[in-house]
Protein backbone atom coordinates (compact mmCIF):
# COMPACT_ATOMS: atom_id res chain seq x y z
CA UNK A 1 0.00 0.00 0.00
CA UNK A 2 1.40 3.46 -0.60
CA UNK A 3 0.22 6.27 1.00
CA UNK A 4 1.45 10.08 0.06
CA UNK A 5 2.53 12.82 2.88
CA UNK A 6 1.42 16.11 1.25
CA UNK A 7 2.87 18.72 3.52
CA UNK A 8 0.82 21.80 2.45
CA UNK A 9 3.39 24.39 3.72
CA UNK A 10 7.06 25.60 2.19
CA UNK A 11 9.17 25.09 5.10
CA UNK A 12 11.14 22.01 4.21
CA UNK A 13 12.04 19.61 6.98
CA UNK A 14 13.67 16.07 5.96
CA UNK A 15 11.15 13.58 4.49
CA UNK A 16 12.80 11.39 7.06
CA UNK A 17 11.29 13.56 10.01
CA UNK A 18 8.15 13.57 8.72
CA UNK A 19 7.32 9.80 7.86
CA UNK A 20 9.03 9.28 11.33
CA UNK A 21 6.40 10.48 12.77
CA UNK A 22 3.55 8.68 10.99
CA UNK A 23 5.83 5.50 10.29
CA UNK A 24 5.11 3.66 14.02
CA UNK A 25 1.46 3.41 13.47
CA UNK A 26 1.94 2.28 9.54
CA UNK A 27 2.17 -1.46 8.78
CA UNK A 28 5.42 -2.88 7.64
CA UNK A 29 3.48 -2.72 3.92
CA UNK A 30 2.69 0.50 3.93
CA UNK A 31 5.03 2.70 1.90
CA UNK A 32 5.19 6.13 3.02
CA UNK A 33 6.62 8.97 0.36
CA UNK A 34 6.11 12.91 1.24
CA UNK A 35 5.89 15.79 -0.79
CA UNK A 36 5.75 19.53 -0.13
CA UNK A 37 4.65 22.14 -1.59
CA UNK A 38 6.41 24.68 -4.06
CA UNK A 39 4.19 27.62 -3.68
CA UNK A 40 2.68 29.18 -0.64
CA UNK A 41 2.96 29.60 3.54
CA UNK A 42 5.53 28.74 5.77
CA UNK A 43 2.95 27.66 8.06
CA UNK A 44 -0.66 27.30 8.37
CA UNK A 45 -2.18 29.50 10.73
CA UNK A 46 -4.81 31.21 9.27
CA UNK A 47 -7.53 31.10 6.52
CA UNK A 48 -5.54 33.63 4.52
CA UNK A 49 -2.32 30.66 4.90
CA UNK A 50 -4.52 28.50 3.75
CA UNK A 51 -6.42 30.03 0.91
CA UNK A 52 -2.23 31.05 -0.48
CA UNK A 53 -1.12 27.04 0.28
CA UNK A 54 -4.46 25.44 -2.10
CA UNK A 55 -3.71 25.55 -5.35
CA UNK A 56 -0.42 23.40 -4.92
CA UNK A 57 -1.99 20.97 -2.50
CA UNK A 58 -4.00 20.39 -5.42
CA UNK A 59 -1.15 19.78 -7.76
CA UNK A 60 0.33 18.02 -5.41
CA UNK A 61 -2.78 15.53 -4.84
CA UNK A 62 -3.24 14.90 -8.60
CA UNK A 63 0.32 14.33 -9.32
CA UNK A 64 0.33 11.94 -6.31
CA UNK A 65 -2.68 9.96 -7.81
CA UNK A 66 -0.75 9.98 -11.10
CA UNK A 67 2.32 8.43 -9.21
CA UNK A 68 0.39 5.48 -8.03
CA UNK A 69 -0.76 6.37 -4.60
CA UNK A 70 -3.55 4.36 -3.00
CA UNK A 71 -4.12 7.18 -0.08
CA UNK A 72 -2.88 10.62 0.16
CA UNK A 73 -2.84 12.46 4.07
CA UNK A 74 -3.06 15.74 4.22
CA UNK A 75 -0.41 16.93 6.79
CA UNK A 76 -2.29 19.72 8.93
CA UNK A 77 -4.92 19.62 11.63
CA UNK A 78 -6.78 22.73 9.61
CA UNK A 79 -7.45 20.33 6.75
CA UNK A 80 -6.69 23.03 4.30
CA UNK A 81 -8.18 21.81 0.45
CA UNK A 82 -9.14 19.18 1.82
CA UNK A 83 -13.20 18.82 -0.02
CA UNK A 84 -11.59 19.99 -3.09
CA UNK A 85 -8.81 16.84 -3.01
CA UNK A 86 -12.05 14.86 -2.63
CA UNK A 87 -13.28 16.24 -5.51
CA UNK A 88 -10.59 15.79 -8.15
CA UNK A 89 -9.46 12.30 -6.31
CA UNK A 90 -10.43 8.88 -7.10
CA UNK A 91 -8.70 7.47 -4.12
CA UNK A 92 -9.29 8.24 -0.54
CA UNK A 93 -7.70 11.68 0.48
CA UNK A 94 -7.79 12.09 4.99
CA UNK A 95 -7.98 15.43 6.77
CA UNK A 96 -5.50 14.98 10.17
CA UNK A 97 -8.10 17.76 11.48
CA UNK A 98 -11.03 15.25 10.30
CA UNK A 99 -10.30 12.04 11.79
CA UNK A 100 -8.52 12.79 14.65
CA UNK A 101 -11.69 14.75 15.89
CA UNK A 102 -14.11 12.23 15.07
CA UNK A 103 -11.90 9.26 17.22
CA UNK A 104 -12.02 12.04 19.57
CA UNK A 105 -15.83 11.94 19.83
CA UNK A 106 -16.07 8.14 19.78
CA UNK A 107 -13.41 7.66 22.32
CA UNK A 108 -15.54 9.97 24.57
CA UNK A 109 -18.29 11.90 25.42
CA UNK A 110 -16.76 15.26 25.82
CA UNK A 111 -13.03 15.99 24.67
CA UNK A 112 -10.56 19.13 23.87
CA UNK A 113 -8.92 20.29 21.94
CA UNK A 114 -5.32 21.66 22.54
CA UNK A 115 -4.15 23.73 19.92
CA UNK A 116 -1.39 26.76 18.99
CA UNK A 117 -3.05 30.03 19.29
CA UNK A 118 -5.90 32.23 20.63
CA UNK A 119 -6.30 32.94 17.15
CA UNK A 120 -6.83 29.59 16.34
CA UNK A 121 -10.19 29.10 18.38
CA UNK A 122 -12.77 30.89 15.73
CA UNK A 123 -10.88 28.96 13.12
CA UNK A 124 -11.79 25.52 14.95
CA UNK A 125 -14.74 26.59 16.16
CA UNK A 126 -16.07 26.49 12.61
CA UNK A 127 -14.45 23.35 11.74
CA UNK A 128 -15.90 21.47 14.31
CA UNK A 129 -19.47 22.64 13.63
CA UNK A 130 -18.66 21.71 10.38
CA UNK A 131 -18.05 18.29 11.39
CA UNK A 132 -20.76 18.10 13.56
CA UNK A 133 -18.78 18.47 16.79
CA UNK A 134 -19.35 21.35 18.74
CA UNK A 135 -21.31 20.14 21.21
CA UNK A 136 -19.08 16.98 22.15
CA UNK A 137 -16.27 19.57 22.66
CA UNK A 138 -15.44 20.43 26.45
CA UNK A 139 -12.74 22.97 25.47
CA UNK A 140 -10.02 24.22 23.12
CA UNK A 141 -7.22 25.21 25.01
CA UNK A 142 -4.15 27.43 23.51
CA UNK A 143 -0.76 26.86 24.37
CA UNK A 144 0.73 30.14 22.51
CA UNK A 145 3.49 29.26 21.04
CA UNK A 146 3.62 29.98 17.06
CA UNK A 147 3.95 27.06 14.50
CA UNK A 148 7.65 27.87 13.53
CA UNK A 149 8.68 28.14 16.98
CA UNK A 150 7.50 24.57 18.21
CA UNK A 151 10.85 22.96 17.31
CA UNK A 152 12.98 25.54 18.77
CA UNK A 153 12.08 24.67 22.40
CA UNK A 154 9.91 21.24 22.32
CA UNK A 155 10.51 20.81 26.00
CA UNK A 156 8.89 24.10 26.94
CA UNK A 157 6.08 23.02 24.22
CA UNK A 158 5.85 19.97 25.82
CA UNK A 159 5.15 21.00 29.07
CA UNK A 160 2.91 23.82 27.73
CA UNK A 161 0.54 21.17 26.19
CA UNK A 162 0.54 19.06 29.08
CA UNK A 163 -0.58 21.77 31.24
CA UNK A 164 -3.25 22.85 29.19
CA UNK A 165 -4.49 19.38 28.71
CA UNK A 166 -4.76 18.38 32.70
CA UNK A 167 -6.21 21.82 32.74
CA UNK A 168 -8.72 20.96 30.22
CA UNK A 169 -9.41 17.65 32.05
CA UNK A 170 -9.42 18.68 35.45
CA UNK A 171 -11.42 22.01 35.02
CA UNK A 172 -12.91 21.74 31.85
CA UNK A 173 -14.51 17.79 31.74
CA UNK A 174 -12.64 16.78 28.78
CA UNK A 175 -12.57 12.65 29.08
CA UNK A 176 -9.92 13.12 26.08
CA UNK A 177 -7.25 14.84 24.14
CA UNK A 178 -7.18 15.89 20.61
CA UNK A 179 -4.83 18.57 19.25
CA UNK A 180 -5.55 21.36 17.12
CA UNK A 181 -2.12 21.41 14.63
CA UNK A 182 -0.03 17.96 13.88
CA UNK A 183 3.03 20.04 14.87
CA UNK A 184 2.44 18.91 18.47
CA UNK A 185 2.19 14.92 17.77
CA UNK A 186 5.64 15.13 19.74
CA UNK A 187 4.19 15.52 23.03
CA UNK A 188 1.72 12.33 22.91
CA UNK A 189 3.81 9.94 24.21
CA UNK A 190 4.83 12.25 26.99
CA UNK A 191 1.39 13.34 27.82
CA UNK A 192 -0.43 9.82 27.81
CA UNK A 193 2.24 9.10 30.56
CA UNK A 194 1.43 12.13 32.44
CA UNK A 195 -2.16 10.85 32.64
CA UNK A 196 -0.71 7.41 33.57
CA UNK A 197 0.89 8.70 36.30
CA UNK A 198 -2.26 10.59 37.44
CA UNK A 199 -4.36 7.33 37.09
CA UNK A 200 -6.42 9.44 34.47
CA UNK A 201 -7.57 6.36 31.48
CA UNK A 202 -7.85 9.74 29.44
CA UNK A 203 -7.13 9.18 25.25
CA UNK A 204 -4.51 11.32 23.84
CA UNK A 205 -5.12 11.08 19.81
CA UNK A 206 -2.23 10.83 17.92
CA UNK A 207 -2.86 12.63 14.50
CA UNK A 208 -0.77 11.11 12.53
CA UNK A 209 -1.74 7.81 13.76
CA UNK A 210 -5.26 8.75 13.30
CA UNK A 211 -4.70 9.47 9.60
CA UNK A 212 -2.78 6.63 8.44
CA UNK A 213 -4.61 4.13 10.38
CA UNK A 214 -7.92 5.70 8.70
CA UNK A 215 -6.10 5.52 5.29
CA UNK A 216 -5.62 2.35 5.50
CA UNK A 217 -8.64 1.14 6.77
CA UNK A 218 -10.30 3.06 3.73
CA UNK A 219 -8.18 1.12 1.13
CA UNK A 220 -8.27 -2.04 2.44
CA UNK A 221 -11.93 -1.95 2.36
CA UNK A 222 -11.85 -0.42 -1.05
CA UNK A 223 -14.30 2.51 0.11
CA UNK A 224 -14.00 6.11 -1.51
CA UNK A 225 -15.54 9.34 -0.28
CA UNK A 226 -18.90 9.53 -2.14
CA UNK A 227 -18.47 11.22 -5.43
CA UNK A 228 -22.36 12.21 -4.62
CA UNK A 229 -20.82 14.20 -1.58
CA UNK A 230 -17.58 14.93 -3.58
CA UNK A 231 -18.36 15.01 -7.46
CA UNK A 232 -15.94 15.25 -9.93
CA UNK A 233 -15.62 19.11 -10.96
CA UNK A 234 -16.64 20.08 -14.41
CA UNK A 235 -14.47 20.85 -16.99
CA UNK A 236 -13.50 23.93 -17.92
CA UNK A 237 -10.42 26.26 -18.49
CA UNK A 238 -8.75 27.05 -15.33
CA UNK A 239 -5.00 29.46 -14.83
CA UNK A 240 -3.13 28.39 -11.87
CA UNK A 241 -1.03 31.30 -10.33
Amino acid sequence: MKIRIIQPIITREPDSLIKSEFAPAARPDTELSVSTIERGPASIESQYDVAVALPDILINVRRAQEEGADAIIINCMADPGLDAAREIASIPVIGLGEASLHLASMLAHKFSVVTILDRDIPDLDRMLRKYALLSRVASIRPINVPVLDLRDNEEAVTRAAIEAAERAVGEDGAAAIAFGCSGLSGTVKELAAAFREMDLRVPVINPASAGIKLAESLVDMGLLYSKLTYPYPPEKKIIFP
